[in-house]
């Protein structure tokens, strides 16, 4: 692979360095022959090509081919997430074997998803099946109501999953919503979209209590991690921010990030906010309390979601609006 074949996801960092710098790598031919030593070693696999290694944060992504197959590896570096990201290996083998499409991670040699190899420093290893898809084309509201009905799928498969190692080195989010939600709400978000922030704050003065029990979600369902064959969801991706919450975070999360794409992060339209949610809703009902801290969790994160200063893609219109 060469250099050409290393770059950054979303930061605008020298790959080079990155790759150096959280990794221990001189340069991509050392990472390259690292990757291929620990993937044949521990999962039995020959690697005859590295065609490309996406760095994001303390993570990396390296495309790979062997002589019968493409695979994702995931390496991370940052120890203190480890048995964290291994917890979430398992649940993704328990959410393949409902029949959800995830690219759950393949068993090492020793049945463990993940691995951790030591160079100069400890790096943690998975590996997936690459799954081949396009991402989801918000405009299209087929797919996306395909989408909508794919997270409903997945919260009822996760709502039973245990949860242990999965929040791990995370902070529990607040468990009173209205709390959380009067604590984060934003004054200057409030201001550029004063009828959003008037009516969150009647939801959080009126609001009964929700209903539900937390449980585990994806926690950032969006355009870049839902994969379509034409209409069809093939594959949910990246669940390292997975964790414990209500389901109505997760949904509204997803309808206000879905139309988000690394470096561009436009609102999601009205149309597509409607179709999502139908989509939602034909599989997994909401109680009548959640639906209203739905709203209220549109609206909290729609306001956060405004940009400091220039509003070039319209959040603050498209907040004042519903999304």
């Amino acid at each position: 692979m060469f250099p050409s074949g290393l770059s950054m996801l979303w930061e605008r960092d020298h790959p080079p360095d990155a790759l150096r710098a959280r990794f221990g790598f001189t340069d991509v031919d050392e990472a390259t022959g690292w990757l291929t030593s620990v993937i044949g070693r521990e999962w039995g696999v020959s690697v005859v090509d590295c065609e490309r290694v996406l760095i994001s944060d303390h993570n990396a992504i390296a495309w790979v081919r062997t002589d019968t197959s493409r695979l994702v590896v995931k390496v991370g570096s940052r120890a203190s997430a480890f048995e964290r990201l291994a917890a979430i290996a398992d649940v993704l083998g328990d959410l393949d074997a409902t029949g959800l499409p995830v690219a759950a991670p393949l068993p090492s040699i020793g049945g463990a998803r993940r691995v951790v190899d030591h160079t100069d420093r400890p790096l943690s290893v998975v590996v997936q099946p690459l799954v081949e898809g396009d991402l989801l084309d918000t405009s299209d509201a087929v797919a996306v109501r395909a989408a909508g009905v794919a997270l409903a799928h997945l919260h009822a498969a996760a709502a039973d999953l245990p949860t242990a190692g999965v929040t791990i080195n995370r902070s529990d989010p607040d468990p009173d919503l209205r709390r959380r939600l009067l604590t984060g709400v934003d004054a200057a978000g409030s201001e550029r979209a004063p009828r959003a922030g008037a009516r969150l704050a009647r939801l959080l003065a009126e609001l009964p209590d929700i209903d539900t029990a937390p449980h585990l979600i994806h926690s950032d369902y969006r355009g870049t991690n839902i994969l379509m064959s034409g209409r069809r969801v093939v594959a949910i991706l990246d669940f390292d921010e997975m964790t414990v919450d209500h389901r109505v975070y997760d949904v509204a999360r997803a309808v206000v990030n879905l139309a988000t794409r690394f470096r561009s992060w436009r609102p999601t339209t009205p149309e597509a906010r409607a179709h999502f949610l139908a989509g939602y809703r034909s599989r997994g009902v909401l109680t009548k309390r959640e639906e209203g801290w739905l709203e209220a969790f549109i609206l909290w994160m729609g306001l956060g979601a405004l940009p400091p200063g220039d509003d070039p893609d319209g959040w603050a219109a498209a907040v004042e609006h519903g999304l």
